[in-house]
């Protein structure tokens, strides 16, 4: 029982920073913020950072995220699990992709949700001001929603630097450490061939996504 343990407190770790990137990075604003809102809303650019992530009382957590901006496809690697995690946002798909093991293991839409695009309706956006992270420049802005409220932090291009606040009844905070503009690997953003799907009973998937 170990590894599930293990297990449901790095993703859940993960899910909430996910979050909170994805609820700043996608919201759209509404109309009365049109002129304020930011121009870009994901990277436009490949990119790769590191984020301490910071969830609740859990030890902090130093999770790898890479961006893909020709396939909108991310990468993320949080510590601890027995995989790494494949949003592609077109499909609206996210995977957790084990190399060990040869398998895949598709996540449930309902846990990555904030994750896959979607733009919750009433979401404002208020800008407050500007600062540099990890060497990067980047402007604040208030995010208030029905399920949490926070503030993010934007490059121009897309990239957060910084989020924190409340989501869903949890607190949390990203911030990077590193940003690297490079150019990303196909190889990097997609499944290898030959890997076989592993289905999971829906409580057992829970279990171990942290969702129960």
């Amino acid at each position: 029982m170990q590894p599930i343990t293990v297990l449901r407190g790095r993703r859940s770790a993960f899910r909430l920073g996910a979050s909170l990137v994805a609820v700043c990075a996608v919201a759209l604003p509404g109309p009365a913020e049109a002129q304020a809102s930011p121009q870009n809303l994901r990277p436009v650019r490949d990119v790769a950072v590191t984020y301490d992530v910071r969830v609740g009382q859990r030890p902090a957590r130093q999770v790898p995220v890479s961006w893909q901006a020709a396939t909108q496809r991310v990468r993320a690697e949080p510590p601890g699990l027995p995989g790494w995690i494949l949003v592609a946002l077109p499909e609206g798909r996210a995977q957790m992709v084990m190399d060990a093991a040869g398998m895949v293991v598709d996540l449930p839409a309902g846990d990555m949700a904030p994750f896959l695009g979607g733009v919750p309706p009433g979401t404002r956006l208020i800008r407050q001001g500007e600062a540099t992270i990890a060497g990067q420049r980047c402007t604040d802005w208030r995010v208030t929603r029905k399920d949490g409220e926070g503030t993010v932090c934007l490059t121009t291009d897309g990239v957060v630097l910084r989020a924190e606040g409340r989501h869903k009844g949890q607190e949390g905070r990203i911030e990077a450490l590193t940003v690297s503009y490079a150019t990303q690997p196909d190889g990097r953003f997609s499944v290898p061939a030959g890997y076989r799907p592993l289905a999971l009973p829906p409580a057992l998937l829970s279990g171990l996504l942290g969702g129960g």
